[in-house]
């Protein structure tokens, strides 16, 4: 009497696994129907040139030249400022940091003077790297 009880036993035993097989990978999707758009949390800027630059050259004697840059538009989302100078052949005379007293001078050594150029741009120096954005660049002629 027991072989039907272990026989009906077994039945049930296979009938519950086999569909608790079938019912477990059901469950194991899921289906998500919410979107969610995140806003980027960096943007580009544009370095345009300064506007304009009051530079100023005096020259001693034809063969000295002081130039000086007296004032500059800065630059929007610049940290940092440059005045190269350049003399009549091309060659850059001076590298100068707006932002310093000492980098709005210069005085050349003794030289033939002809019409000099300079150059004004505004940079973005990434914080804590090497890398900087480079401006536009105000050009100027100078001659005394």
């Amino acid at each position: 009497m027991t072989k039907p009880n272990s026989f009906l036993r077994t039945l049930v035993i296979v009938a519950v696994v086999v569909l608790g097989l079938i019912a477990a990978p059901t469950a194991a999707f899921a289906a998500f129907t919410d979107t969610e758009r995140a806003t980027p949390q960096f943007s580009a800027a544009s370095l345009a040139a300064p506007a304009a630059a009051n530079v100023t050259m005096s020259c001693q004697f034809g063969i000295r030249a002081t130039v000086t840059v007296n004032t500059f538009s800065t630059v929007a989302n610049a940290n940092y400022h440059e005045v190269k100078i350049f003399d009549r052949s091309g060659n850059l005379e001076f590298t100068g940091d707006l932002s310093k007293a000492a980098g709005k001078s210069y005085t050349s050594g003794y030289e033939v003077i002809g019409t000099w150029s300079y150059e004004i741009r505004g940079y973005y120096k990434v914080p804590g790297s090497n890398n900087a954005w480079t401006g536009k660049v105000l050009k100027g002629s100078l001659s005394c």
